[in-house]
């Protein structure tokens, strides 16, 4: 009963909020009544774990809040009516839905009661706040590139300030940790909750927040103090390299951020024997060879960043939840790398050397078996047939991406070869992981 009435109470106040919104929409900026919706609705949300006692409570209530917000989106009554106080903005945006998802998926996860209250209450005031200081004080604008969205700096200070205190607050009073490692373990959730915010756009921050913030404090909470700073030291490290990097590639200030969050999270949920993978792609991405002064003045976006390794973050993260697939997992991580290495090493052999097709693959997948393929061989202790299975794909990838580069124009790079790369590497890795499992069942012994 006590759950019945929990989610009524939820449901009527996003009625009533979007009410008041829409009632108030003259005096405020559609951005305006979008952050009012979002900050009664996450202050709602962070009282679910006192009041609701069943995990199928949120999840029913989730479903209904997504089917009420996409029938927002279809029906031209609605459109026109209460929903413009949450669509009014230009901008395509599923954040809406992907907090409510953000929501219930923490919810379901959380063990403890800190482990949801802390993303969720990111979630709910960092974005907020840092957007009203973002607008109104923010004067340096980090995106330098039309297909970034506009991030002051001065938002993203505020962003990482508020996350701080989010995550201070709840570990203080919540948790028996001593006081350094409370303030170790929310310096580094600011750090990077404030970098998934400046790279994110079209609402995504609203997913990957809570759900990366939950990652971390899981893998985290436990560590005593010198492995966070082990962390930390580490994190500063990647910083200046990446920072360094920037002067010889032709990445945007948000790209280097990307980079870094990338390799935040693969250090945080993975350990070196993960990070050495990416590392090894981004510091072969335009320095060796050299870029030339024609493909320094392609500018990239950070979504070059996000080709590359959103298919090996997904296997990090799947592994992390299912530990029992880890070394299986850890193949597939490497393989994604390997094959992006391996494209982009024959995508500017052809474009900017003029080197033949032959010759272009040849090398390119010459390199990702030396640099990446190899050592994941000597540290994994990969079979023949699992090393073979490896190498069959890496042609398999290459073969596919020479067809690209003949349907594509790799000098004019855009969101139509990032989604084709992303797709190409995301099958032929999700194949890879698959048969090789299958074969593990078979035989037993694979890996």
């Amino acid at each position: 009963m006590i759950d019945l009435i929990s989610a009524a109470g939820v449901l009527l106040l996003l009625g009533g909020v979007m009410l008041i919104a829409k009632y108030f929409s003259k005096r405020l900026t559609p951005e305006g009544s979008r952050k009012t919706i979002h900050l009664t609705m996450g202050c709602a949300a962070l009282v679910l774990p006192f009041v609701v006692e069943h995990v199928m409570t949120v999840v029913f209530l989730g479903i209904i809040a997504v089917a009420f917000l996409l029938l927002m989106r279809i029906h031209k009554g609605l459109r026109a009516g209460v929903a413009t106080a949450l669509l009014g903005v230009e901008r395509k945006s599923l954040g809406d839905i992907y907090f409510v998802i953000s929501i219930v998926v923490v919810f379901a996860l959380h063990k403890s009661t800190f482990e949801y209250i802390i993303p969720i209450a990111i979630l709910t005031f960092a974005d907020a706040i840092a957007a009203l200081i973002g607008v109104s004080y923010g004067r340096y604008n980090m995106a330098k590139h039309d297909q970034e969205a506009a991030k002051s700096r001065e938002g993203s200070v505020m962003f990482f300030i508020v996350a701080f205190i989010c995550a201070l607050i709840p570990l203080q009073l919540m948790t028996e940790i001593g006081r350094a490692e409370v303030l170790a373990i929310s310096f580094l959730i600011g750090f990077l909750a404030a970098i998934i915010e400046a790279v994110t756009r079209h609402g995504n921050d609203n997913l990957l927040l809570p759900l990366l913030t939950y990652s971390f404090l899981r893998e985290n909470i436990a560590q005593p103090l010198e492995n966070l700073l082990i962390n930390f030291g580490v994190l500063a490290v990647m910083a200046l390299v990446i920072f360094a990097v920037q002067k010889l590639t032709n990445l945007t200030t948000l790209s280097i951020a990307y980079s870094l969050l990338v390799g935040y999270v693969v250090m945080v949920l993975g350990g070196f024997s993960w990070l050495w993978i990416p590392l090894i792609l981004f510091l072969t991405f335009g320095i060796f060879p050299m870029m030339k002064a024609e493909e320094k003045q392609m500018t990239q976006s950070y979504k070059v960043i996000e080709s590359n390794s959103i298919v090996g973050v997904l296997c990090l993260y799947v592994a992390v939840f299912f530990p029992q697939f880890r070394e299986l997992l850890y193949i597939s991580f490497s393989l994604s790398f390997a094959i992006n290495l391996a494209i982009n090493a024959y995508s500017r052999m052809l474009n900017f050397s003029n080197r033949s097709v032959k010759i272009s693959a040849s090398v390119g997948f010459i390199r990702a078996v030396v640099l990446i393929a190899l050592p994941t061989y000597l540290i994994a202790g990969m079979s023949w047939i699992t090393t073979s299975l490896y190498l069959v794909f890496m042609v398999i990838s290459i073969v596919f991406a020479v067809y690209l580069n003949k349907k594509y124009d790799y000098k004019k790079v855009g969101d139509t070869t990032y989604n084709a790369n992303k797709i190409m590497v995301g099958g032929v890795t999700a194949a890879f992981t698959v048969i090789l499992g299958l074969l593990g069942e078979i035989f037993y012994v694979v890996l």
